[in-house]
């Protein structure tokens, strides 16, 4: 699965989606209610129509594909394009600590 980097085309049909249709931030969550479940048909076509016009919502959808696929499969599901795909030390750390802190 190859990640594809956020570019953001400033057409007129993405700046009417982009006025009409709710934001990112709504998308997001429906984007991620979509891995849980079924969406209505409303909200399947929102998000759809907000993911045409949006490559930073996309890549949102492809890092929560991405995330998922590796909770189920491993290292071992990693393609080679992705094998180098690695959390630093650090990063580790402040996840820890976040989760910790949650707690």
């Amino acid at each position: 699965m190859r990640m594809k980097e956020a570019n953001l085309k400033f057409t007129k049909f993405n700046d009417w989606v982009w006025r009409k249709f709710p934001a990112c931030k709504e998308v997001v969550k429906l984007v991620t209610a979509s891995m849980d479940g079924p969406l209505t048909l409303r909200e399947w076509f929102v998000m759809k129509l907000h993911l045409y016009s949006c490559d930073s919502c996309i890549n949102f959808l492809n890092q929560v594909k991405f995330i998922r696929f590796t909770l189920r499969h491993g290292e071992e599901g990693l393609d080679e394009q992705n094998s180098n795909v690695r959390l630093s030390d650090e990063a580790r750390d402040r996840l820890k600590k976040g989760v910790i802190n949650e707690r």
